[in-house]
């Protein structure tokens, strides 16, 4: 992308700070605990809704079988994706929708979204509900600028990141979701620290 069209895409960001704010403050208000893993499916189909009035198509995917998933708690993924004018690479941006428990010691309504000096606060408002809010602006915007775009975008909100991802990304992952020729690239807005980006992961230890 040439260093104007970047510039376009930016300042069509930079114009959604209230709308971004708006959005992550919705989905902080989605009690999405893990476990049990509670509000997965009124998550995702949020999520799923918004997308589909921008042209994505739009699927629901449960992770039937693994770990913690009932009919009480259906492990429900969403994946949208939207395609371009012509051929080319797909991007995937995945976030998970999961929370921890709530825990104690909060001076504000943990699934409140309030928003004070600047910031967001809420259960999930960093880890990841804030990252999941930011793919989902910016690729509307990048669509919204009219630049020709080959290829495809691809947004995912994904459960049980908290406890494995069995039900979320991992089952997604060993069904072909995020394999060649469907996807080229994935990005994952989990947070790190600012300006901060990794290739690869830095794994887990149990």
């Amino acid at each position: 992308m040439s260093a104007p069209n970047l510039q376009t895409v930016m300042d069509l960001i930079d114009g959604r700070t209230d709308e971004l704010v708006a959005l992550t403050q919705d989905l902080i208000r989605f009690p999405t605990i893990n476990p049990p893993g509670e509000a997965y499916r009124p998550c995702a189909e949020y999520i799923g809704e918004r997308l589909k009035k921008r042209g994505f198509t739009v699927e629901y995917v449960r992770g039937e079988g693994s770990p913690g998933d009932s009919d009480q708690y259906p492990r429900t993924n969403v994946i949208a994706r939207w395609t371009g004018s012509e051929p080319g690479p797909c991007v995937h941006f995945n976030s998970h929708i999961d929370v921890v428990e709530v825990g104690a010691g909060w001076t504000v309504d943990p699934f409140g979204g309030e928003v004070k000096d600047g910031k967001v606060y809420g259960r999930g408002a960093c880890d990841m509900k804030g990252g999941l809010a930011a793919s989902i602006i910016a690729v509307e915007a990048l669509i919204d600028s009219g630049l020709p775009l080959p290829g495809a975008l691809e947004i995912s909100g994904t459960v049980d990141e908290e406890s494995g991802g069995y039900g979320g990304v991992a089952y997604l992952a060993e069904r072909g979701w995020f394999s060649e020729p469907r996807v080229n690239h994935v990005i994952i807005p989990e947070p790190l620290n600012v300006d901060r980006v990794c290739i690869g992961h830095r794994g887990v230890w149990w």
